[in-house]
């Protein structure tokens, strides 16, 4: 987590709550990974020995492991998270307009309106979903978790797949989540300069629109936004292609790795794996461990995006 996050976290109090959803969240992803991957062999073998009597009682054992898996988690997301994330929200919005009021004439007039309209509004929820949004930091904690364990798992199973994973993976992680998504807060922070330049435009449009065309401003006022709000979309777009190459990167990671999978599991078949079934439970934790290592770039990314926003409201504070 960024050191200023952190900061914003220990101003409202917050800290050890976050923490509580992480500790209840983070082990969610690697219980239904080994849930799957055994539920799966079960079956294959189940079918190979041609006992269909016992598939249905299988069957059954496992969707309800599934359904109070599933039943553990929605009470997490739904109610303990959202109920901290509402007063996370609220605390952080009071502590920053009590900060605001503390604050001198002359220490107001260093920023525009619209720059402190929009920390205190969209930079607000920003932060909000750089912790708790979808493909932020909550979610990097829960994939480096499930990647880790399976990784672990696979390093007992299978040390041949797991090497033959991180070798098609690294080079890629490292290219998409440190090369190319690093200039994604530098266009996220130039965007957000613009959006409160944008907004100290919009506002006399709102608030002095009959003054505006008694005094031939129209032209002027209309130039002015149409230029801040370009120049928001030019640097949005530039953030938004390099979010599309770190997934076009991660893409091609995937299907490289299935390649090898397949290679790799054709040459292994009686000599490092026992059966189908056992080739199946390892490619599981593989898949599960890939899926998590796409999971934390794409978390990375929006993070990065997110970031700016999250250093504004923690300078007000």
């Amino acid at each position: 987590m960024n050191r200023k996050v952190r900061k914003i976290l220990e101003e409202t109090g917050m800290t050890k709550d976050f923490i509580l959803v992480m500790i209840l969240r983070a082990p969610f992803d690697f219980i239904n990974a080994i849930l799957s991957a055994n539920m799966l062999e079960t079956f294959i073998r189940l079918a190979e020995r041609r006992e269909e009597g016992e598939l249905l009682p299988a069957f059954g054992m496992f969707l309800l492991f599934t359904v109070i898996m599933f039943g553990y988690n929605m009470f997490v997301w739904a109610f303990v998270t959202m109920k901290i994330n509402i007063r996370f929200i609220k605390k952080l919005r009071m502590r920053v307009y009590k900060s605001l009021l503390k604050r001198t004439g002359q220490e107001m007039e260093e920023l525009s309106a619209g720059d402190w309209i929009s920390r205190l509004n969209s930079d607000i929820d920003k932060t909000d979903l750089y912790l708790v949004g979808p493909l932020n930091f909550m979610h990097l904690l829960i994939a480096a978790v499930n990647m880790t364990l399976s990784a672990a798992v696979l390093f007992i199973l299978n040390r041949t797949m797991l090497a033959a994973s991180l070798i098609m993976t690294l080079p890629f992680f490292f290219l998409s989540s440190v090369v190319v998504i690093r200039k994604i807060p530098v266009f996220k922070k130039n965007s957000r300069e613009h959006y409160a330049k944008y907004t100290n435009w919009m506002e006399p449009v709102i608030a002095a629109s009959e003054s505006i065309r008694i005094f031939d401003g129209s032209e002027i006022v209309r130039a002015k936004v149409e230029e801040e709000s370009l120049k928001i979309m030019k640097n949005n777009m530039k953030a938004h292609k390099r979010t599309a190459l770190a997934s076009g990167i991660n893409t091609f990671s995937g299907m490289t790795g299935y390649l090898l999978l397949l290679f790799l599991g054709n040459s292994m078949m009686g000599n490092e794996l026992e059966d189908f079934a056992r080739m199946m439970k390892i490619t599981q934790y593989r898949g599960e461990m890939m899926k998590s290592v796409m999971m934390t770039n794409n978390c990375i990314g929006r993070m990065k995006g997110n970031l700016p926003s999250a250093e504004r409201v923690e300078e007000v504070l």
